[in-house]
């Protein structure tokens, strides 16, 4: 009877708490969203969240009062894990690749989201410019944005070029990332340092 009682009891919590929420979706060009707000108040998100590009899952977590909190993973192209983050104790759970402690005592700079919302923001802006094209002028810029051990950007620079032109138009789109991006220092044995983070654009001609 006492087990009958309680799997009646959490059945009746859960419907409340379902009760209180309602799934919102968004599409934005390729990008799709899905979480949850509370019927009281739409603009707060409360409960899980997933953010798709192309299908692929690139975010996936929980909010809590608009706030994330818990373990929220994050996606590259084509849905490859790329981190993992919790953000109930502010630290990196998992990255890619690194399986040993060992492996942990030096992190790269990591873009508190998908890795895919700061390349797909520079490609998309960017304007092939016809002078280039004309002159037939391809390969690759690397852009890099230096991040301090607090996790602001310092400086934008190129660190690859490849042609004025192109070098130009790379850093121009670079000068209008939105500031309130957010964004994980690297370390070294436990503590944060300064940092580049690497974004490669390459400038192609398709017959």
């Amino acid at each position: 009877m006492k087990y009958t009682l309680s799997v009646i009891l959490l059945f009746v919590f859960a419907f409340s708490t379902f009760a209180q929420v309602k799934t919102i979706r968004k599409s934005n060009n390729a990008f799709y969203e899905e979480f949850l707000v509370l019927k009281s108040d739409t603009s707060i998100k409360s409960g899980r969240y997933i953010k798709k590009y192309k299908n692929y899952v690139i975010e996936r977590g929980a909010f809590k009062n608009n706030e994330k909190y818990g373990k929220w993973a994050y996606f590259s192209l084509d849905g490859v894990f790329e981190f993992e983050y919790d953000y109930t104790n502010n630290k990196v759970v998992k990255i890619s690749n690194k399986q040993t402690p060992d492996e942990y005592l030096e992190t790269p700079i990591l873009f508190h989201g998908s890795p895919i919302i700061p390349y797909l923001f520079m490609v998309r802006r960017i304007h092939y410019p016809t002078e280039a094209k004309n002159k037939d002028i391809t390969g690759k810029v690397v852009l890099a944005i230096n991040i301090n051990k607090k996790g602001d950007i310092t400086s934008l620079y190129i660190k690859e070029k490849l042609h004025p032109l192109l070098d130009k138009e790379v850093m121009r789109v670079a000068k209008t990332m939105p500031n309130n991006w957010e964004w994980i220092p690297a370390t070294y044995h436990g503590q944060n340092i300064s940092s580049e983070y690497l974004i490669d654009i390459s400038f192609e001609l398709t017959n």
